[in-house]
């Protein structure tokens, strides 16, 4: 599913504020996880994370 919305530049500084939070406390939660298929679902989150924000940067 495709979703274009249009955010304000305040909106869209606090959303990337917000993912780089999230961003921070998942590269936490990867670092001190042993499980491997966790660890595997956590890396798999970061890298849409990572695609949402660079997203973000190009269109703020």
């Amino acid at each position: 599913m495709v979703m274009n919305i249009s955010l304000s530049d305040d909106e869209v500084g606090l959303l990337q504020q917000l993912l780089q939070g999230d961003m921070s406390r998942l590269l936490l939660e990867i670092a001190h996880t042993d499980h491997r298929s966790m660890k595997q679902g956590l890396k798999a989150r970061e890298e849409v994370l990572r695609g949402v924000i660079q997203k973000l940067e190009v269109k703020g």
